[in-house]
């Protein structure tokens, strides 16, 4: 296995659950089954899936302001890993993101998430998690599917590109398809959009006769894509839960009513400013309409980390 692998100490980041509202959730369906999760972080439990997309969840870890990176460091893990009131917390909410990542079908991703985070593995790393995810009839990885409108300067070098274990699938515009068939450097195949029961057959078909080439998707019109049409796409491929590491995609899911739940974890630091949060490049919402959400479970490991789960509502006025 060319994955890289980490070891994490599960006495060191043990969580202790502070609330549980799962069962007034309905959530009744095992996430990966696997006995470090029950000791680290307890049950992980789903809702049913959508017949026609995945379940859609993402992870990020902030600042007591809701920052998300510093103006002077932009990798993300750094909220985290400069709390110097507890290290352990900080490796803690790394080993979620594992958690997170072993749990899906496919992570989301944009093109500048990963230049700014160049070794971006698309794999969680814990070897545990790695071999539950066997374990419970999963692949290794599931598929990184990298969101771009442009189709332009997708680091095509990066380590994960070279990663024969991790699937690849480039979702673009219909203006986007045409940079990035000028810029890509690998092998790869156009999927069909999801309208008939017969495209579905098809994605499974060529999937299977394209293996170790890049997928490529066009949804939407003109520069925009559309991520209703890439869920069902994703669904189609067999997707059950797919997770969301692009703050700027995230908040367009959020916007689309397409996003089912958030885990924010809270480093106590903070960093002020102009620094990046969720959907900062982006508009922000009205007061007169915006989501809301209801808290699923709150973890602590120290009074310097909260790992909380939120479940996501709209339409609330």
């Amino acid at each position: 296995m060319s994955i890289p692998q980490v070891e994490f100490d599960a006495k060191a980041i043990r969580l202790e659950r502070i609330f549980d509202n799962t069962e007034k959730m309905g959530y009744v369906n095992d996430g990966l089954v696997c006995e470090k999760v029950n000791n680290v972080y307890g049950k992980l439990m789903f809702g049913e899936v959508p017949e026609d997309r995945p379940i859609t969840y993402a992870s990020y870890v902030m600042s007591v302001d809701g920052k998300i990176a510093f103006e002077d460091n932009e990798v993300g893990p750094m909220i985290a890993k400069t709390n110097h009131l507890d290290k352990d917390g900080a490796t803690a909410d790394f080993w979620v993101l594992n958690l997170l990542r072993a749990n899906c079908d496919g992570i989301i991703i944009g093109s500048g998430t990963m230049i700014k985070e160049p070794d971006y593995s698309g794999s969680a790393y814990d070897p545990d998690l790695l071999q539950a995810r066997i374990d419970n009839g999963k692949s290794v990885a599931p598929w990184t599917v990298i969101v771009t409108t442009t189709g332009k300067n997708i680091p095509f070098g990066n380590p994960v590109f070279s990663q024969e274990e991790i699937p690849m699938l480039v979702a673009t515009s219909e203006e986007g398809i045409k940079n990035l068939k000028q810029e890509i450097t690998k092998e790869y195949y156009e999927l069909p959009l999801v309208k008939t029961e017969e495209d579905k057959k098809k994605i499974k078909e060529l999937i299977a006769e394209n293996e170790g080439k890049i997928a490529v998707l066009v949804t939407g019109e003109g520069k925009n894509t559309d991520a209703a049409e890439m869920l069902k796409v994703l669904r189609a491929m067999g997707m059950e839960k797919v997770l969301v590491e692009s703050p700027t995609y995230c908040h367009h899911m959020m916007r689309e009513g397409l996003l089912d739940e958030i885990f924010i974890n809270t480093s106590c630091i903070f960093v002020g400013g102009q620094a990046t949060g969720i959907g900062t490049s982006s508009k922000s919402f009205p007061s007169t309409d915006h989501p809301h959400s209801e808290i699923v479970t709150m973890h602590m490991h120290s009074p310097h980390f909260i790992y909380t789960r939120y479940k996501m509502l709209y339409g609330i006025k």
